[in-house]
This record gives C-alpha cells, sequence and structure tokens, in this order.
C-alpha cells in the first residue's frame, strides 16, 4: 500500500487520540515502529491491523474507523496526487475519471496498486464498482466524503453491493446532495 496511507494513519491518530497512542497501537497491532515515508510502500497488513486495533480500543466498528480515516485521508490523496486531479473538477467529476487517474498513478510507480475500479455517471450520480482484495470500501466511502468536503460539496454514498454482504465487489452510488 501506498506510504501516503500509512503516513496519513499515523497523522489520523495523533490528531484524534491522547499523546503516545501511536506507539502504543504499534505495540498492540505487532508492528515495529518505523517511519513511513508517503512515496513507498509498506504492507497492507500494517494498515488493517492498526485499524482493527484502533475499533477495539475505541470500541468501534472497523468500517466506522475506516470510513473516518477515510475522510481524513482524502485532503492528502488529492494533494498528493494533484497531477492527476484537476483543482476545478467537482467531486463527481474526480469520480467519473477514477479510472484514467488510477492509470496514471500506475504508470508513475510501478509499486503502486489502486484497487480496480469502473465508473458510470449519469447527471448527478456516479456508480463506482470497486474490486480489491483489501476490502476497504468503508475507507472508499470515507475518501469520497472527504474529497466533497475538500470541494465544498455535499454527496450522498449509498452500496447496495458489498462484500461484507457476500457480494464478489463493491459498489457506491455518489449522488450531488
Amino acid at each position: 500500500m501506498h506510504g501516503i496511507i500509512h503516513k496519513s494513519l499515523k497523522e489520523y491518530v495523533e490528531d484524534r487520540m491522547s499523546d503516545g497512542a501511536w506507539d502504543a497501537l504499534l505495540d498492540e497491532a505487532g508492528i515495529e515502529p518505523k517511519l513511513y515515508l508517503p512515496v513507498s510502500h509498506y504492507p497492507d497488513e500494517e494498515v488493517t491491523a492498526i485499524v482493527t486495533t484502533i475499533a477495539d480500543n475505541a470500541g468501534r466498528s472497523e468500517r466506522a474507523v475506516q470510513r473516518d480515516f477515510g475522510e481524513f485521508l482524502a485532503p492528502e490523496l488529492l494533494d498528493t496526487f494533484k497531477a492527476h486531479v484537476k483543482d476545478d473538477w467537482d467531486t463527481l467529476d474526480v469520480l467519473a475519471r477514477l479510472e484514467a487517474i488510477y492509470e496514471g498513478i500506475e504508470q508513475s510507480s510501478d509499486d503502486t496498486s489502486p484497487p480496480a475500479v469502473e465508473t458510470a455517471r449519469d447527471g448527478d450520480t456516479v456508480t463506482v464498482v470497486y474490486r480489491s482484495d483489501r476490502e476497504l470500501c468503508a475507507m472508499a466511502e470515507g475518501i469520497v466524503h472527504g474529497v466533497a468536503a475538500d470541494r465544498g460539496e455535499s454527496v450522498s454514498v449509498d452500496q447496495p453491493v458489498c462484500v461484507h454482504e457476500g457480494d464478489d465487489h463493491c459498489e457506491l452510488v455518489v449522488t450531488r446532495a
């Protein structure tokens, strides 16, 4: 997974939890402390283990933590990948172009492997078909809300199809509110 996610997860913990919480979470999750560089790549399992530990300690579901973190993460992703996203695009423009954005990111780094997505726009609605072994669709939903907040917009996100409900992929139906 791209280092920007790991780095931002640390910032999320430092922003939302008490001093020293990051080191305690790493210890509890069985992860050796390290400096996460935004342009490097690290094991997916580290993010999922930390999210699980946060959820367990906070008495929240993992999906709720993923969603909250995704919203926190969105501005950092927009900044990191600004070469692929135009400033004048609204949330639905960004989502409708996700396939091309991911293709550009993959071409710029051999190690980056974003989830497979297909998008379809119909007026004020974009449907994103999300396929990933990571099963982080709740984080993706949070990222959508974070992109909307960054753009000064409001959207609703429905998820009629989800791997957590036994489906083979997820679908996020995003509508301008």
